[in-house]
């Protein structure tokens, strides 16, 4: 959903950059002719689920995202002091 999402702000930046003017009707056909293109589905309502579920959803993924990226995540002074850890060992070597 992201990639096809990011597509399409791609696509319509393009046509701004291009000075290209588009009313609101215009960007409903160009995104139907885009899903289209892409094989999504086009959807004929407003879908199943309510804006709070899909808040709901939404935050529930972000807590699970963020563990993962806490996991990983090394900040600027961490990667500091680990560059000069590794500079100091270099120094101190006998094998140079």
């Amino acid at each position: 959903m992201n990639k096809i999402v990011n597509m399409y702000i791609d696509h319509a930046e393009f046509q701004a950059a291009r000075g290209k003017v588009m009313y609101m009707k215009d960007w409903k056909e160009k995104l139907d002719a885009f899903l289209r293109f892409n094989e999504q589905e086009i959807l004929k309502n407003c879908g199943k689920v309510s804006h709070e579920v899909a808040i709901a959803l939404a935050a529930e993924e972000y807590k699970e995202f963020r563990k993962t990226q806490d996991k990983s995540y090394k900040s600027d002074f961490d990667k500091l002091v680990e560059e000069n850890r590794k500079k100091t060992l270099i120094k101190k070597s006998p094998y140079k």
